[in-house]
């Protein structure tokens, strides 16, 4: 292999990495930001809970691997296309989420991620580096969107809908009792979080070294070191990650009862593993957390959401999709005279 590739793969995966870290730092501590604010986990115990859950879930995206190889777009004219497309996505994509991570907006790193390859390949396709089926673009287009859109949607409806029966079953026990039992579930619905984003932001991570081997067309060196490699990843960004995020949206947004918490913790965990493993989408466990407390809230007196600081994170999450697109199309166009 020519020294120039090695270098260029070596770039992708350190990239990777770095996206894995970041992405385990911004996105793993809202898992149990819930649990943590309710008093139902400390918050050392929480992390250690959150990175290992993200480990495990990292190791367990290892199946998607093969789903990634057998289905991954023949998109490529050249390695060079290729690995530019996949480099400057990823650095889109990490720019981007510590852009919002200072300015504690929860975004979507898998959002900024999808926009981010599709604006590199449109770049590519318009200068004539690559060739890329408009169909399979297309779809991706969809899928991104579908995220953005159903699943805070879907998330903000059965966290408002499902707080009533919640509250209704409760109804005949000491407030005591329904805190004490909302935060027994809040530890292991906050798990569960955990582990749905590991599994979601590792398939992230397979799906990107899958696309730099596909490039350089060596194929044989997928293997066991790549989903748990996205585990190690995700759990030490956990573990040193910080609370910025986490704060926006438990103190900031809405803050909430143990109880609808519980509920709102339920239904965000419940997406990612129905998008992870029975629809096999990319869905974000930021919009999914973020709109699925924005519900639980409403179903409390009109003021606890604070309308003006989500109307805020809805315009990021626009900007997340218009950004990164923008930006990767500018950068990969910029660095097409080095292919």
């Amino acid at each position: 292999m020519a020294p120039l590739l090695m270098l260029s793969i070596g770039v992708i995966l350190a990239l990777t990495c770095c996206y894995g870290l970041l992405n385990g730092m911004r996105d793993a501590p809202n898992a149990i930001a819930l649990p943590v604010r309710s008093r139902a986990l400390t918050p050392r115990a929480a992390l250690v809970l959150a990175a290992a859950m993200n480990l495990i879930g990292g190791v367990l995206s290892g199946g998607f691997l093969t789903v990634v190889w057998q289905e991954l777009p023949p998109v490529i004219a050249d390695a060079g296309s290729g690995l530019l497309m996949g480099g400057v996505a990823l650095a889109v994509a990490i720019g981007w989420g510590l852009f919002a991570w200072q300015r504690g907006m929860p975004v979507s790193m898998t959002h900024a991620l999808v926009a981010g390859m599709l604006g590199a390949a449109a770049a590519l396709s318009a200068t004539g580096h690559a060739t890329f089926d408009g169909g399979i673009a297309t779809n991706l287009l969809v899928i991104a969107l579908l995220g953005l859109v159903l699943s805070p949607v879907l998330a903000w409806f059965l966290s408002l809908v499902l707080v009533t029966p919640a509250t209704w079953i409760g109804r005949d026990a000491t407030p005591g009792t329904v805190n004490h039992t909302s935060r027994m579930s809040l530890a292991v619905t906050g798990a569960a979080n955990a582990l749905g984003h590991g599994v979601q932001s590792g398939q992230r991570m397979a799906f990107m070294v899958a696309l730099a081997f596909s490039s350089a067309g060596i194929p044989d060196a997928m293997d066991w070191w790549i989903p748990v490699g996205a585990g190690v990843a995700l759990a030490l960004g956990t573990v040193f990650g910080g609370w910025r995020i986490a704060h926006t949206l438990t103190e900031k947004l809405v803050p909430l009862d143990p109880l609808r918490a519980g509920v709102a913790s339920a239904v965000s965990a419940g997406l990612l593993f129905v998008g992870s493993f029975a629809l096999h989408m990319p869905l974000s466990s930021t919009h999914s957390a973020t709109a699925a407390i924005v519900g639980a809230g409403q179903n409390q007196r009109y003021t606890a959401v604070r309308w003006p600081v989500f109307r805020r994170v809805v315009i990021y999450w626009i900007a997340t999709l218009l950004g990164c697109a923008t930006a990767a199309l500018v950068l990969a166009a910029a660095a097409t005279p080095l292919l």
